[in-house]
C-alpha cells in the first residue's frame, strides 16, 4: 500500500549502503524523496483531478436540471467553472511540484546532493543550476 515496501527497502540498502556515516543524511534524503515523488505525489494528483472531474458532472447535472430556473442555471455554470479552476491549480501543483524537484534534487551520478554547508568559489562555478 502506497510502496511501502518500496520505501522500506529504499531505505535499508540506503543505511547499508553507506559507507560512512557522512552520506548516510544524503541516501536517507534521496530514499524519501524518491518514494513520496513516486507514490503520494501521484496520488494527491489523482484525488484532485477525481474530484474536479466529480464537480465537472455535479454542474452538469444541475444544468440539465435546472429547467428554466435562472438560479440554478447560474450555480450550475459556477459549479462548473469552479471546478475547472481547481483542475488547473492541481495541474499547476503537479508541474510545479515536479519543477522543484528536479531543481533541488539533482541526481547527478547515482547520489543526491545535500547541501552541506559553504561552498568554495571554485564549487559555485561548477555547480549546474538546472
Amino acid at each position: 500500500m502506497f510502496g511501502l515496501e518500496g520505501f522500506s527497502g529504499a531505505v535499508n540498502s540506503a543505511v547499508a549502503g553507506s559507507t560512512s556515516g557522512d552520506d548516510l543524511p544524503g541516501r536517507l534524503y534521496g530514499a524519501v524523496a524518491d518514494w513520496f515523488s513516486g507514490n503520494i505525489l501521484p496520488l494527491i494528483i489523482g484525488i484532485g483531478v477525481f474530484v474536479a472531474v466529480i464537480f465537472v458532472f455535479y454542474g452538469a447535472f444541475l444544468y440539465f436540471t435546472a429547467y428554466g430556473d435562472e438560479n440554478r442555471a447560474m450555480l450550475a455554470k459556477k459549479t462548473i467553472t469552479y471546478a475547472f479552476v481547481g483542475l488547473i491549480i492541481v495541474g499547476l501543483a503537479f508541474a510545479i511540484a515536479s519543477f522543484v524537484q528536479r531543481a533541488l534534487i539533482r541526481n547527478e551520478g547515482g547520489g543526491i546532493e545535500v547541501p552541506t554547508g559553504p561552498h568554495t568559489e571554485d564549487d559555485i562555478r561548477k555547480e549546474k543550476l538546472f
